[in-house]
Protein backbone atom coordinates (compact mmCIF):
# COMPACT_ATOMS: atom_id res chain seq x y z
CA UNK A 1 0.00 0.00 0.00
CA UNK A 2 1.45 3.49 -0.76
CA UNK A 3 2.05 5.79 1.51
CA UNK A 4 -0.81 8.38 -0.20
CA UNK A 5 -2.95 5.19 0.66
CA UNK A 6 -1.77 4.90 4.27
CA UNK A 7 -2.60 8.58 4.68
CA UNK A 8 -5.66 8.41 3.31
CA UNK A 9 -6.83 5.57 5.80
CA UNK A 10 -5.18 7.28 8.60
CA UNK A 11 -6.94 10.88 7.65
CA UNK A 12 -10.61 8.79 7.78
CA UNK A 13 -9.79 6.95 10.69
CA UNK A 14 -9.06 10.27 12.26
CA UNK A 15 -11.79 11.87 11.23
CA UNK A 16 -14.17 8.93 11.99
CA UNK A 17 -12.95 9.23 15.54
CA UNK A 18 -14.31 13.32 15.49
CA UNK A 19 -17.91 11.98 15.59
CA UNK A 20 -18.58 14.74 12.42
CA UNK A 21 -17.36 17.72 10.82
CA UNK A 22 -15.35 20.30 12.71
CA UNK A 23 -17.72 22.96 10.89
CA UNK A 24 -15.07 24.56 9.20
CA UNK A 25 -15.05 22.77 5.84
CA UNK A 26 -17.57 21.89 3.33
CA UNK A 27 -19.17 18.43 3.73
CA UNK A 28 -18.64 18.31 7.37
CA UNK A 29 -14.18 17.11 6.66
CA UNK A 30 -11.55 17.56 8.76
CA UNK A 31 -7.88 18.89 8.07
CA UNK A 32 -5.78 15.98 8.00
CA UNK A 33 -1.66 15.28 7.07
CA UNK A 34 -0.61 18.23 5.36
CA UNK A 35 -3.19 20.38 5.04
CA UNK A 36 -5.66 17.76 3.35
CA UNK A 37 -9.10 16.93 4.14
CA UNK A 38 -11.49 14.62 2.66
CA UNK A 39 -13.67 16.08 -0.14
CA UNK A 40 -17.09 17.17 0.47
CA UNK A 41 -19.40 13.71 -0.03
CA UNK A 42 -21.96 16.09 -1.74
CA UNK A 43 -19.24 16.64 -4.82
CA UNK A 44 -18.77 19.91 -4.34
CA UNK A 45 -15.38 21.44 -5.16
CA UNK A 46 -12.11 21.02 -3.07
CA UNK A 47 -11.70 24.66 -0.99
CA UNK A 48 -9.69 26.83 -2.69
CA UNK A 49 -5.89 26.01 -2.84
CA UNK A 50 -6.07 22.39 -2.85
CA UNK A 51 -6.91 19.94 -5.38
CA UNK A 52 -8.68 16.60 -5.56
CA UNK A 53 -6.66 13.61 -5.57
CA UNK A 54 -9.30 10.38 -4.91
CA UNK A 55 -10.58 11.22 -1.77
CA UNK A 56 -8.60 13.71 -0.52
CA UNK A 57 -8.55 17.23 -1.02
CA UNK A 58 -4.58 18.16 -1.17
CA UNK A 59 -2.08 20.89 -0.86
CA UNK A 60 0.42 20.09 -3.91
CA UNK A 61 2.55 22.68 -2.69
CA UNK A 62 3.11 20.95 0.58
CA UNK A 63 1.74 17.33 0.64
CA UNK A 64 4.86 14.75 0.57
CA UNK A 65 2.00 12.13 -0.27
CA UNK A 66 1.18 14.41 -3.64
CA UNK A 67 3.82 16.86 -3.95
CA UNK A 68 3.53 18.87 -7.26
CA UNK A 69 0.81 15.92 -8.58
CA UNK A 70 -1.57 13.81 -7.39
CA UNK A 71 0.19 10.47 -6.09
CA UNK A 72 4.04 11.79 -6.49
CA UNK A 73 5.01 11.35 -2.79
CA UNK A 74 7.93 12.24 -1.72
CA UNK A 75 10.45 9.47 -0.15
CA UNK A 76 10.95 8.71 3.20
CA UNK A 77 12.36 11.55 5.78
CA UNK A 78 11.62 14.52 2.46
CA UNK A 79 9.81 17.36 2.44
CA UNK A 80 7.37 19.02 0.31
CA UNK A 81 7.94 23.06 -0.79
CA UNK A 82 6.63 24.51 -3.37
CA UNK A 83 5.56 21.38 -4.90
CA UNK A 84 9.30 20.09 -5.17
CA UNK A 85 10.49 16.86 -2.64
CA UNK A 86 13.57 17.68 -1.14
CA UNK A 87 15.68 16.25 1.75
CA UNK A 88 16.63 17.99 4.77
CA UNK A 89 20.11 19.79 4.54
CA UNK A 90 22.99 17.63 5.09
CA UNK A 91 21.12 14.21 3.56
CA UNK A 92 20.51 13.39 -0.42
CA UNK A 93 17.69 10.97 -1.85
CA UNK A 94 19.77 8.46 -3.71
CA UNK A 95 16.76 6.09 -4.29
CA UNK A 96 16.16 4.78 -0.81
CA UNK A 97 15.15 7.65 0.79
CA UNK A 98 17.12 10.63 2.48
CA UNK A 99 19.80 9.76 4.08
CA UNK A 100 23.50 11.54 6.30
CA UNK A 101 25.60 8.34 5.19
CA UNK A 102 27.68 9.97 1.87
CA UNK A 103 30.16 10.28 4.19
CA UNK A 104 30.29 6.62 5.39
CA UNK A 105 28.27 4.22 2.82
CA UNK A 106 30.46 2.28 0.24
CA UNK A 107 27.90 2.11 -2.18
CA UNK A 108 27.31 5.51 -2.48
CA UNK A 109 30.33 7.38 -1.07
CA UNK A 110 30.80 10.94 -1.10
CA UNK A 111 27.88 11.19 -3.79
CA UNK A 112 24.70 9.02 -5.17
CA UNK A 113 25.73 6.02 -7.28
CA UNK A 114 29.91 6.16 -6.27
CA UNK A 115 30.51 2.57 -5.48
CA UNK A 116 33.70 1.77 -3.75
CA UNK A 117 36.10 -0.85 -5.42
CA UNK A 118 36.22 -4.13 -3.60
CA UNK A 119 37.72 -3.92 -0.30
CA UNK A 120 37.95 -0.01 0.68
CA UNK A 121 35.95 1.80 3.26
CA UNK A 122 34.27 5.11 2.47
CA UNK A 123 36.08 7.58 5.07
CA UNK A 124 34.92 11.21 5.27
CA UNK A 125 33.15 10.74 1.83
CA UNK A 126 36.41 9.40 -0.14
CA UNK A 127 37.09 5.92 -1.17
CA UNK A 128 40.06 4.24 0.61
CA UNK A 129 41.75 1.36 0.04
CA UNK A 130 43.39 -1.01 3.14
CA UNK A 131 46.60 -0.53 4.34
CA UNK A 132 49.37 -1.42 1.20
CA UNK A 133 46.43 -1.84 -1.46
CA UNK A 134 45.89 0.63 -3.82
CA UNK A 135 42.82 0.90 -5.90
CA UNK A 136 42.54 -0.32 -9.62
CA UNK A 137 39.63 0.03 -11.24
CA UNK A 138 36.77 -1.72 -9.62
CA UNK A 139 39.31 -3.25 -6.65
CA UNK A 140 42.03 -2.64 -4.35
CA UNK A 141 44.89 -4.27 -5.49
CA UNK A 142 48.05 -5.79 -3.33
CA UNK A 143 50.64 -4.63 -6.42
CA UNK A 144 53.56 -7.12 -5.52
CA UNK A 145 51.21 -10.15 -5.79
CA UNK A 146 48.29 -9.76 -7.53
CA UNK A 147 48.57 -11.51 -10.82
CA UNK A 148 45.68 -9.03 -12.61
CA UNK A 149 48.39 -5.45 -11.79
CA UNK A 150 51.54 -6.56 -11.04
CA UNK A 151 53.87 -3.56 -9.96
CA UNK A 152 51.27 -1.45 -11.42
CA UNK A 153 46.90 -1.36 -12.23
CA UNK A 154 46.48 -3.43 -15.03
CA UNK A 155 49.90 -5.34 -15.51
CA UNK A 156 48.87 -8.68 -15.87
CA UNK A 157 50.57 -11.84 -15.81
CA UNK A 158 49.37 -13.87 -18.41
CA UNK A 159 49.22 -17.74 -16.87
CA UNK A 160 51.89 -16.50 -14.54
CA UNK A 161 51.93 -15.61 -11.17
CA UNK A 162 53.64 -12.26 -9.18
CA UNK A 163 56.45 -11.34 -6.93
CA UNK A 164 57.56 -8.63 -5.43
CA UNK A 165 55.72 -6.61 -8.48
CA UNK A 166 56.88 -9.15 -10.81
CA UNK A 167 55.65 -11.15 -13.40
CA UNK A 168 57.16 -15.05 -12.80
CA UNK A 169 56.06 -18.06 -14.45
CA UNK A 170 56.76 -21.26 -13.36
CA UNK A 171 59.16 -23.99 -15.44
CA UNK A 172 58.36 -24.92 -18.54
CA UNK A 173 56.97 -21.63 -18.72
CA UNK A 174 58.95 -18.70 -19.44
CA UNK A 175 58.07 -14.86 -19.97
CA UNK A 176 57.24 -13.64 -22.86
CA UNK A 177 56.21 -10.16 -23.74
CA UNK A 178 53.92 -10.15 -20.44
CA UNK A 179 52.95 -13.54 -20.90
CA UNK A 180 53.14 -17.17 -19.80
CA UNK A 181 54.07 -19.48 -22.35
CA UNK A 182 54.99 -23.27 -23.27
CA UNK A 183 58.25 -23.46 -25.05
CA UNK A 184 57.74 -26.86 -25.29
CA UNK A 185 54.97 -26.51 -27.48
CA UNK A 186 54.31 -22.60 -28.41
CA UNK A 187 55.25 -23.01 -32.18
CA UNK A 188 55.87 -19.14 -32.06
CA UNK A 189 58.45 -19.40 -28.92
CA UNK A 190 59.58 -22.77 -29.70
CA UNK A 191 62.85 -24.13 -27.48
CA UNK A 192 63.17 -20.24 -26.62
CA UNK A 193 61.33 -16.91 -27.04
CA UNK A 194 60.81 -16.11 -30.46
CA UNK A 195 61.95 -19.21 -32.24
CA UNK A 196 59.06 -19.37 -34.87
CA UNK A 197 58.37 -22.40 -36.58
CA UNK A 198 57.62 -22.63 -40.32
CA UNK A 199 53.70 -22.65 -41.82
CA UNK A 200 53.76 -26.34 -42.34
CA UNK A 201 55.30 -27.29 -38.82
CA UNK A 202 54.35 -27.11 -35.24
CA UNK A 203 56.31 -27.58 -31.79
CA UNK A 204 56.87 -30.60 -30.05
CA UNK A 205 59.46 -31.19 -26.61
CA UNK A 206 60.73 -27.54 -27.56
CA UNK A 207 61.59 -28.55 -31.59
CA UNK A 208 60.02 -27.67 -34.69
CA UNK A 209 59.02 -30.97 -36.93
CA UNK A 210 56.31 -31.22 -39.43
CA UNK A 211 52.67 -31.17 -38.98
CA UNK A 212 50.74 -34.47 -38.12
CA UNK A 213 50.23 -36.09 -41.60
CA UNK A 214 53.04 -34.48 -42.97
CA UNK A 215 56.39 -35.75 -43.50
CA UNK A 216 59.90 -34.12 -43.78
CA UNK A 217 61.45 -34.94 -47.47
CA UNK A 218 64.91 -33.07 -48.21
CA UNK A 219 63.95 -30.50 -45.43
CA UNK A 220 60.60 -29.75 -46.73
CA UNK A 221 57.14 -31.02 -45.47
CA UNK A 222 55.30 -33.22 -47.64
CA UNK A 223 52.15 -34.50 -47.35
CA UNK A 224 52.47 -38.20 -48.76
CA UNK A 225 48.83 -39.16 -49.32
CA UNK A 226 48.40 -36.23 -52.02
CA UNK A 227 51.52 -34.73 -53.09
CA UNK A 228 51.89 -35.81 -56.44
CA UNK A 229 56.09 -35.47 -56.43
CA UNK A 230 55.75 -37.97 -53.50
CA UNK A 231 53.26 -40.01 -53.47
CA UNK A 232 52.56 -42.72 -50.62
CA UNK A 233 56.36 -42.56 -50.49
CA UNK A 234 59.22 -39.98 -51.23
CA UNK A 235 60.25 -39.59 -54.28
CA UNK A 236 57.22 -41.28 -56.28
CA UNK A 237 55.66 -38.64 -58.74
CA UNK A 238 52.41 -39.14 -60.79
CA UNK A 239 52.60 -39.11 -64.08
CA UNK A 240 50.94 -40.09 -67.21
CA UNK A 241 47.66 -41.69 -66.96
CA UNK A 242 47.42 -41.19 -63.34
CA UNK A 243 48.32 -37.75 -63.04
CA UNK A 244 46.93 -37.23 -59.45
CA UNK A 245 47.40 -37.89 -56.08
CA UNK A 246 44.91 -39.03 -53.95
CA UNK A 247 45.16 -41.85 -50.13
CA UNK A 248 49.04 -42.29 -51.42
CA UNK A 249 47.97 -43.87 -54.79
CA UNK A 250 48.70 -42.26 -58.14
CA UNK A 251 44.92 -42.50 -60.05
CA UNK A 252 43.74 -40.58 -62.65
CA UNK A 253 41.29 -37.79 -61.03
CA UNK A 254 39.99 -37.21 -57.95
CA UNK A 255 37.42 -39.33 -55.62
CA UNK A 256 34.12 -37.07 -54.66
CA UNK A 257 34.24 -35.29 -52.00
CA UNK A 258 37.90 -34.15 -52.54
CA UNK A 259 39.12 -31.35 -54.53
CA UNK A 260 41.81 -30.86 -56.98
CA UNK A 261 44.67 -28.69 -56.30
CA UNK A 262 47.21 -28.98 -58.98
CA UNK A 263 48.36 -32.58 -58.79
CA UNK A 264 47.15 -33.36 -55.26
CA UNK A 265 43.41 -34.14 -54.00
CA UNK A 266 42.51 -32.95 -50.73
CA UNK A 267 39.56 -32.01 -48.25
CA UNK A 268 39.75 -28.42 -48.22
CA UNK A 269 37.61 -28.82 -44.96
CA UNK A 270 41.08 -29.72 -43.36
CA UNK A 271 43.97 -29.48 -44.97
CA UNK A 272 46.14 -26.26 -43.64
CA UNK A 273 47.72 -26.13 -46.91
CA UNK A 274 44.78 -25.67 -48.66
CA UNK A 275 41.99 -24.80 -45.99
CA UNK A 276 38.67 -23.52 -47.68
CA UNK A 277 40.43 -23.63 -51.37
CA UNK A 278 43.87 -24.56 -53.09
CA UNK A 279 46.59 -22.80 -52.08
CA UNK A 280 44.88 -20.97 -48.86
CA UNK A 281 47.50 -22.15 -46.35
CA UNK A 282 47.13 -21.82 -42.85
CA UNK A 283 49.94 -19.49 -40.87
CA UNK A 284 51.71 -21.57 -37.93
CA UNK A 285 49.43 -20.29 -35.30
CA UNK A 286 46.55 -21.77 -36.82
CA UNK A 287 44.98 -25.10 -37.76
CA UNK A 288 42.40 -25.95 -40.54
CA UNK A 289 38.48 -26.65 -39.29
CA UNK A 290 35.68 -26.69 -41.83
CA UNK A 291 37.59 -24.64 -44.57
CA UNK A 292 38.28 -21.54 -42.18
CA UNK A 293 42.25 -21.15 -40.67
CA UNK A 294 42.03 -20.99 -36.39
CA UNK A 295 43.67 -18.96 -34.38
CA UNK A 296 44.89 -21.37 -31.78
CA UNK A 297 47.61 -20.88 -28.50
CA UNK A 298 48.69 -24.18 -26.41
CA UNK A 299 46.69 -24.53 -23.37
CA UNK A 300 49.13 -23.50 -20.68
CA UNK A 301 49.02 -25.88 -17.71
CA UNK A 302 46.57 -28.45 -19.09
CA UNK A 303 46.27 -31.38 -20.97
CA UNK A 304 43.23 -32.83 -21.16
CA UNK A 305 39.61 -31.14 -22.38
CA UNK A 306 38.36 -29.58 -20.75
CA UNK A 307 40.23 -26.57 -19.41
CA UNK A 308 38.69 -24.11 -17.78
CA UNK A 309 41.41 -22.06 -16.59
CA UNK A 310 43.33 -21.72 -19.78
CA UNK A 311 40.77 -21.67 -22.99
CA UNK A 312 38.99 -18.47 -22.52
CA UNK A 313 37.87 -15.50 -24.07
CA UNK A 314 38.29 -15.76 -27.81
CA UNK A 315 40.29 -18.70 -27.19
CA UNK A 316 37.28 -20.58 -25.62
CA UNK A 317 37.22 -23.82 -27.50
CA UNK A 318 39.60 -26.87 -25.93
CA UNK A 319 40.74 -29.31 -28.91
CA UNK A 320 42.69 -31.86 -29.40
CA UNK A 321 45.54 -30.61 -31.81
CA UNK A 322 44.51 -32.23 -35.16
CA UNK A 323 46.42 -35.86 -35.47
CA UNK A 324 48.07 -35.34 -32.02
CA UNK A 325 45.23 -35.57 -29.27
CA UNK A 326 47.82 -35.70 -26.49
CA UNK A 327 48.74 -31.66 -27.47
CA UNK A 328 45.52 -29.79 -25.92
CA UNK A 329 45.16 -26.75 -27.53
CA UNK A 330 42.75 -23.49 -27.03
CA UNK A 331 41.21 -22.45 -30.50
CA UNK A 332 39.31 -19.49 -31.42
CA UNK A 333 36.47 -20.74 -33.14
CA UNK A 334 35.39 -24.17 -33.30
CA UNK A 335 37.55 -27.65 -33.50
CA UNK A 336 38.25 -29.24 -36.58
Amino acid sequence: MTRAALGALALVAALAGCGGGDGGTPGGGGTGPDGAILRPPDGAPCPSGLVACGAICADLSTSVDHCGGCGNDCDPGATCTSGLCACPAGTMDCGNGCTTGLMSDPLNCGSCGNTCPSGSLCNAGACVCGTGLVACGDTCADLSSDAANCGACGRGCAGGGCTSGVCTCAPPLVMVRGGCVDVTRDPQNCGSAGNTCGDLEYCVAGACVCRPGLTDVGGTCRDLTSDPLNCGAPGVMCTGGTPVCSAGDCVSDCAPGLERCGGACVDTNDDPQNCGGCGDRCDVEQICSDGNCRDFRPAVGCTTCPCDASCTGDFGSCCPYPGRPIDVICVDGRCP
